[in-house]
C-alpha cells in the first residue's frame, strides 16, 4: 500500500514539473486524464497536449457562437 501511493505522489510531482515546463494552461487532472487515455499511443506527449488544448478551445467557441444564436 505504501508503494502505491509513493509512485502515485511521484507522477503527480512530475506532471507538475511537466506542466511547468512545458508553460500548459491546462490543469494537472486534466493533463493525468489525457495521459491515462493515451499512455501507448506512439504520439508525442506535447503534440498529444497541444493538440487537446487546441480543440478545447475550438469546442469552447463553437458552443459560445450557439450559445447566443436565436
Amino acid at each position: 500500500m505504501q508503494t502505491q501511493a509513493w509512485v502515485a505522489l511521484g507522477v503527480y510531482v512530475r506532471v507538475a514539473i511537466v506542466k511547468k515546463q512545458l508553460r500548459l494552461d491546462l490543469s494537472l487532472y486534466k493533463i493525468l486524464q489525457i495521459l491515462s487515455v493515451t499512455i501507448f499511443e506512439k504520439t508525442p506527449i506535447l503534440e498529444v497536449l497541444c493538440n487537446f488544448a487546441d480543440a478545447t478551445e475550438d469546442a469552447n467557441i463553437a458552443k459560445q457562437r450557439t450559445l447566443f444564436e436565436f
